[in-house]
């Protein structure tokens, strides 16, 4: 179900969302406009839902309907559709998020969606995730690259986004779900281009299933909404807007992956593109990316560097709400805090994970369960450790750092 929403604002919150035509972009810009505001963090359903009904720029029957759905939404034509997502939202893992309850990330966007659809673990949305995004026809190469290389990452606690299309979504997503098995922080989140009520392409129903246990399936599109191709390139806004950077693992001229690309040039975050063959086509987009200034990336540490000052940054705004969880070292600390810190400089916030680090590999859980934190602070934690250089991740789990 969705967080700290009454049945009354989300009922609002659907009406709004649901209401024919293209209004997304529309009442979102209208209301930074009118309020003066840097982003939609403050706005809520009723408060579009006015806006809505009293500006001109929208049609005469918009505005009626905006009307109906502040007085008497379930007096609206569409009222079943309405009632049909809160059934979804009451199912296990299934969650409505509303836009000012989105990460800022997506709120930032131009167009930022209205309402999410989310189906498995809503907190992955907010990890720090990676887009990896590339054509459909692949080299064994590029299979072995974006398999590869998206468990490496996940192993390094980033999620893998990417849009479960056949082509390197697919193996995107297996490669960090490998990782996941084996114990990694980072999981991975596909981003659907339809109604999350059924998957496209069918083949990849069960890697589906299988990213919404640790991951989510995510869609801004209503249940029903079948897989058109206009929705795709819109999709990719999302892809990329979540992430901190994008990696084009292969793409000819005329990809999308391109298109998503230049989402994420607007959108600000890092493009990184692997390059290829010059005899290959799948290698000519992510070239011409390199022209226009993509970092050329070789392997995974090519790709967490380019990251290092968006990751820094994602990591010094996280870290303020996760800190007060480590705040208290657990008696189970088998060496002093103050011994241990007079070694290295700690941010302070690390200090209490830290110190239970030594060097030998600790299992990853044992140190969760110490600290009482969950899987998602304890990404954020350890993958800033691993960044200030002061742990490594082995087989068998964490340690300090040589």
């Amino acid at each position: 179900m969705p967080l700290d929403k009454t049945v009354e604002q989300l009922t609002q919150a659907l009406a709004l969302w649901l209401i024919p035509g293209s209004n997304q972009r529309r009442v979102v810009k209208s209301y930074l406009a009118t309020t003066g505001l840097p982003d939609a963090s403050l706005a809520t359903a009723e408060s579009l839902l006015d806006l809505m009904a009293r500006n001109t720029v929208f049609s005469d029957k918009t505005r009626d309907l905006a009307r109906l759905a502040l007085h008497d939404p379930w007096q609206l034509p569409f009222a079943d559709r309405i009632e049909a997502h809160l059934i979804w939202a009451e199912q296990a893992n299934h969650h409505l998020i509303f836009l000012a309850d989105l990460p800022s990330l997506l709120q930032q966007l131009a167009d930022p969606p209205l309402l999410l659809c989310v189906a498995g673990q809503p907190a992955q949305i907010e990890a720090p995730s990676l887009a990896v995004v590339g054509s459909r026809k692949l080299s064994s190469e590029g299979e072995h690259h974006a398999a590869n290389w998206s468990y490496h990452l996940a192993w390094q606690g980033l999620n893998i986004v990417s849009g479960l299309a056949r082509g390197v979504d697919g193996y995107a997503h297996q490669g960090a779900l490998r990782a996941v098995a084996e114990g990694a922080f980072g999981t991975t989140c596909a981003v659907l281009a339809h109604g999350l009520d059924r998957i496209y392409p069918p083949e990849h129903r069960a890697m589906a299933a299988n990213i919404s246990q640790t991951g989510a399936l995510i869609s801004e599109y209503p249940l029903g909404t079948p897989p058109i191709a206009r929705y795709f390139p819109a999709r990719n806004r999302l892809v990329t807007g979540m992430s901190l950077g994008i990696l084009v693992v292969e793409a000819a001229l005329q990809s999308g992956s391109l298109v998503s690309a230049r989402h994420a040039m607007e959108q600000g975050r890092e493009v990184m593109a692997i390059p290829g063959s010059i005899r290959y086509k799948q290698s000519e987009g992510c070239h011409q990316l390199i022209r226009q200034g993509a970092a050329l990336v070789t392997c995974p540490e090519d790709v967490l560097s380019e990251l290092s000052v968006p990751l820094n940054n994602f990591l010094a705004v996280a870290a303020p709400s996760i800190s007060a969880n480590t705040s208290n070292l657990s008696a189970n600390t088998s060496k002093p805090l103050k011994r241990t810190l007079k070694v290295v400089d700690v941010p302070e916030h690390l200090h209490s994970l830290y110190a239970l680090l030594n060097d030998l590999p600790q299992p990853t859980d044992a140190l969760l369960a110490t600290l009482k934190l969950t899987a998602e602070q304890g990404s954020v934690l350890l993958l800033e450790l691993e960044l200030e250089g002061l742990a490594v991740q082995k087989t068998g789990g964490w340690c300090k750092s040589a």
